[in-house]
Order: structure tokens, then C-alpha cells, then sequence
């Protein structure tokens, strides 16, 4: 058989299989850490511009933008995703590629018309499968929308990645929601002040979020009465949202109502451990949890598959033995490949739920 009609079947095999959905079984799981190991590109992957250790192109004066008001909700956060992995490719933390994805935000939201900061730190980070200590400079991108209150609500993504991937689901796809929700609300009044924060070297860390929550004042820190944390929100089985329990779960829980009233389906663990296998939180979150602020954390991933930590995604025929994250399959190609449809239904339902909170939470 020729090579050509070889990759065609195996092609048109992984397109007409999707993952089965199985019902959530699991109350009380806990996160752990993995390593996943390098692998060659999937057969369906196309070639990208830039892959793990090539030089960052320059960032464009013109940065692909849509008209908000008749764009459908996640087609502007796709355009960034497109650009940030095919254009920036990989962006490991305190890398030239992590500082390219920086000023490529930092350009977006001057666009759009925030005044934008940058909040540089130097932290030590754990690096590689051996976790060598490491300092890491890097730096936050913040952009302030001022509301009818003082009260704040933060939205924040990572925008590093691992070496060895694209980071389209971790974490192109939540800057691109971040990107999308700062240029629909730029205009839009709202009820409480908004603080877009993309935060840097997540991944080794997270040192990002914990370098804001450091530098916050006390008045900051009092006003800011939730976190809304955008992590891999669109390659998994199912749509999750997690937060603390007891006074905690305020957005959690109005997030979950809307969705269901508006045909989105969104699901929760309750009383989940997002921690790893040493006690540390695994994502943005951690550091504002820490310093008391509520916070719902976003994220596309199966619960109910592997070991139920959620580093299952998929159905393990896919990615790495299910994992998209950290893996060269980490990458917009594949996945609208594999899962026709998925990317773009997973960023409206997240952009649509965020929106509505942001407009609606609280004044009622």
C-alpha cells in the first residue's frame, strides 16, 4: 500500500472516533504531579512555524482581532491561540518565547486601549523531570477596567508553557478567553472593576500569581472579592469548574445555575485537591486561596478517567495515553482533528459563563 493512502486511512480512522463521556463517579479525588516524555508529532499534526527552542518571530503591529459585537464568543480568544502557538511556538518559563508571549498581550490590550503594566520578579522555580531549583525572571501583564465599585474581580491565565509543547490547551487557550473578556468589557460598564492578569512561569511554580498576591496592598487585597483562574480550557472530555467549599463556592455555584439555565454543560468535583503529591497547589489559584480570596478555577479535563486525578483528558487512544497537557499533541491542529468541533464549542461556553458572571454575579 502506498505511504500516502496509509496516512489517509489512519487519518480519517482518528477523525470519526470520538471519546465516550462516561458519568461522573468520583467525590473527593486528589491531584497529583506527572512528567510526560517527549514524543515524536502525531501523523494528523501539520507543521507549525515554530516549535520548542526556535527563536520568537517579532511581534506583529497588527494582531488579529475581531469586531466584539458580531463575533461569536470564542472566536476572538481562538485568533490569539492560533497566533501565540504557531507564531511564538513554545514558551517555557523565563525564556526569549515567554517574553515574546508577554509583549504580544501587553501589545493586544494596548490595542484594545488599556494602559497595561508589566510586573516583573525574579523567583526560584522548580525546573525539568528532575525539579532543579532554578531562578526564574519573568513577569505579570496586568490591564485595570475601573467598574462602578472598588470591589474587584480578578481574571487571570498563565501564558508560559513546558519545553516540549505548543501550549495551545495549557495555556494559549485561557489567554486567548482572558484577551477576548478584556476587549468585549473595554467598553462595557460594569458593576465591579476587572483586573486582566496574565500571569508568567506557571509552570515552574506557579511563581506568576504568587509574585501578584505578593505585591498587593492591603486595600487591593480587601477589595478583591474573587478569582476567576483560566487553565487548559479546552481540550478535555468535559468542562469543570472547581472553587473552596463552605463561604467559597458563591461564583462556583452561580456559575454552575447559569450554565445549566443556558445549555451549557458545566460540572464541578466538590471538595476536590487540586494540590500535588507534596501539598502544593498546581495552578494559579493557590496564592490568592492562600491569602483568603475566593476563587473558581476553569478547566477542560475527565475526572473520570485513569487514575480520577484529572491529568486524564481524553480517552487514553488519544494524546499520551490520554494527556493533551505537556505533550507534543498539545497543539490546535490535532485537536480539531480528533475532536472536530470541540475547540470552538469549549471557548464559547467558557467565554459565555465568564461574561455572564462578570455582568451578572452579585447584583441580584
Amino acid at each position: 500500500m502506498k505511504k500516502w493512502l496509509f496516512l489517509l486511512l489512519v487519518a480519517l480512522g482518528m477523525t470519526a472516533c470520538k471519546p465516550k463521556t462516561p458519568e461522573i463517579a468520583w467525590q473527593e479525588p486528589t491531584r497529583t504531579s506527572t512528567t510526560e516524555p517527549t514524543l515524536e508529532p502525531p501523523p494528523t499534526a501539520r507543521p507549525t512555524r515554530q516549535m520548542a527552542g526556535e527563536t520568537p518571530t517579532a511581534v506583529p503591529t497588527i494582531w488579529p482581532k475581531s469586531t466584539t459585537q458580531t463575533a461569536v464568543p470564542g472566536a476572538i480568544a481562538r485568533s490569539h491561540i492560533e497566533y501565540i502557538t504557531t507564531e511564538i511556538g513554545a514558551r517555557p518559563a523565563g525564556s526569549a518565547a515567554e517574553m515574546q508571549a508577554a509583549d504580544y498581550i501587553q501589545t493586544v490590550l494596548r490595542d484594545i486601549g488599556y494602559t497595561v503594566e508589566q510586573q516583573p520578579f525574579t523567583k526560584i522555580g522548580w525546573v525539568g523531570e528532575d525539579e532543579i531549583e532554578t531562578r526564574i525572571a519573568s513577569a505579570n501583564v496586568l490591564a485595570t477596567k475601573t467598574g462602578e465599585s472598588e470591589e474587584m474581580i480578578v481574571i487571570g491565565a498563565h501564558y508560559d508553557s513546558v519545553d516540549t509543547a505548543l501550549g495551545a490547551d495549557d495555556n494559549a487557550s485561557g489567554v486567548g478567553v482572558l484577551l477576548e473578556l478584556a476587549e468585549t468589557f473595554y467598553d462595557t460598564p460594569t458593576r465591579y472593576t476587572l483586573r486582566f492578569v496574565a500571569f508568567g512561569a506557571e509552570e515552574v511554580g506557579p511563581l506568576g500569581s504568587a509574585a501578584y498576591v505578593e505585591q498587593l496592598s492591603a486595600i487591593e487585597r480587601e477589595n478583591t472579592i474573587a478569582m476567576i483562574n483560566l487553565d487548559s480550557v479546552m481540550a478535555g472530555d468535559r468542562l469543570y469548574v472547581y472553587s473552596g467549599e463552605g463561604r467559597e463556592t458563591a461564583v462556583r455555584d452561580w456559575a454552575l445555575d447559569w450554565a445549566t439555565h443556558n445549555g451549557f454543560n458545566l460540572q464541578t468535583i466538590q471538595h476536590v485537591n487540586l494540590d500535588d503529591e507534596d501539598g502544593y497547589p498546581t495552578a494559579d489559584y493557590g496564592a490568592f486561596q492562600d491569602a483568603g480570596i475566593p476563587f473558581a478555577y476553569f478547566e477542560a479535563t475527565n475526572w473520570t478517567l485513569g487514575k480520577r486525578d484529572g491529568y486524564t483528558q481524553v480517552e487514553r487512544s488519544y494524546g499520551n495515553n490520554g494527556a493533551i497537557i505537556h505533550t507534543v499533541y498539545d497543539r490546535l491542529d490535532y485537536l480539531d482533528e480528533v475532536f472536530p468541533g470541540r475547540v470552538d464549542e469549549r471557548l464559547n461556553a467558557v467565554v459565555s459563563i465568564v461574561k455572564a458572571i462578570v455582568s451578572s454575579w452579585g447584583t441580584a
